[in-house]
This record gives structure tokens, sequence and C-alpha cells, in this order.
């Protein structure tokens, strides 16, 4: 996959962000007035880890459009939608890991799985923000502290792994936040990242 494909997915991922997929806490997933079940998320790291180590019971899905998923996907996932995961074969040891552009999308694809009795199911938090800025293109701010640097190193072993690109010494405002940072996001500072980010990638000449 060639770069400018790669930068027209961080824009299309960071605008799905922007716009609030499933943030911490909880999301009903049934209809108005009923509880609010608890979701279960995963990071982008801790996803990275498992499919590094080959985990036969994880089944990652990518609940985004055709266009979106052949422009770019998290290694290993498979294209679905909610009436697919319906029937799809899981066996009963699989964990599943879904992630999306909406909202609504996420909750039906878990009612799909609930109904079939399958309640092992994690979401990628901030969805493949996350894993694009943390995993595919992690960066380290210049002058950075000792506990940025230790964990840019552990995340630029994971992007090499998956063909990402680590790196150092950028403008520390061009360092994606997020949860992970202690900031929360917002739909400014994720577009923002997202044009720096398309702008870095055009001046590599990719």
């Amino acid at each position: 996959m060639n770069r400018l494909h790669v930068a027209l997915a961080i824009v299309a991922a960071f605008a799905a962000a922007a716009a609030g997929v499933i943030d911490r806490g909880s999301v009903d997933r049934s209809h108005p007035g009923a509880r609010a079940a608890a979701i279960e998320f995963i990071s982008a790291p801790d996803l990275a880890q498992r499919i590094m180590s080959g985990d036969r019971d994880l089944r990652v899905f990518d609940l985004r459009t055709p266009d979106a998923f052949a422009q770019f996907h998290v290694p290993g996932a498979h294209r679905a939608t909610a009436a697919s995961l319906a029937g799809e074969p899981l066996a009963p040891q699989t964990q599943v890991v879904v992630y999306a552009d909406a909202r609504q999308t996420i909750v039906e694809a878990l009612q799909a799985l609930e109904k079939r009795n399958h309640r092992d199911v994690l979401v990628l938090r901030e969805g493949l923000y996350e894993w694009l800025s943390r995993v595919q293109e992690p960066r380290l701010a210049s002058s950075p502290t000792p506990e940025e640097r230790a964990e840019f190193e552990r995340a630029a072993e994971m992007s090499r792994f998956f063909g990402g690109v680590p790196r150092a010494g950028v403008p520390r405002d061009e360092v994606p936040q997020g949860y992970w940072t202690g900031l929360p996001r917002s739909e400014a500072l994720l577009m923002d990242a997202a044009v720096k980010s398309v702008a870095a990638i055009r001046r590599r000449g990719c």
C-alpha cells in the first residue's frame, strides 16, 4: 500500500474519531430507556501485541465501508457488518475486537454478537485514530521526558513490525494526544493532528 493511501486513511480515521465513535464509560446496547451495558475496550498497543504474538483466539473486525477498509485497516482485520457478524463462524473461545467510524455501527455489532450469545467482545478504543497514533506512526517530541522516550521505544518496535514509520524529534504540538496522555480529545485537536500528519507524509515524498 502506498503512503498516499495511508495519508487518506489517516484523514478519514481522524475525522471519524473527531465525530466521537465510542469513548470511555458505557454505551446503551439496547432500546432507549434500557439499562446501559458497559463496553470493554482494548488499547491499540495491547491489540498490536496480541497480533504480533499470533494469538489464534483473536478475531478483529473492521466495520467501516469497503473503500475505507481497502485504503487502510488494522493488519489481520476482516471487514464485516453487524448483519454479517450474526452469521460469522466464531469458536466459543474466540475473543472478538471491533472498530468502526460511527457509534451506532459499534452498538449494532455488539447487539448482533450478544444475540448469538457471544459476549467476549472488545472495542478498539478511539478506533484507527489510536492505532495510527500509537502503532502505525508513533511520534516522539523534541526534548522528551524519560517516560516519553521509553514509551516511544516500545512503540517504535511495534511500528516497524507493522511496516510503520516511527518519528522522533518532532515538534511537541505534532504529537497526537488522547486518553493515554491524560488529555481529552477534541474535534479541533484531532483534525489539526490529521492535517499535520498528512502534510508530514507528503513532505517525505511518499
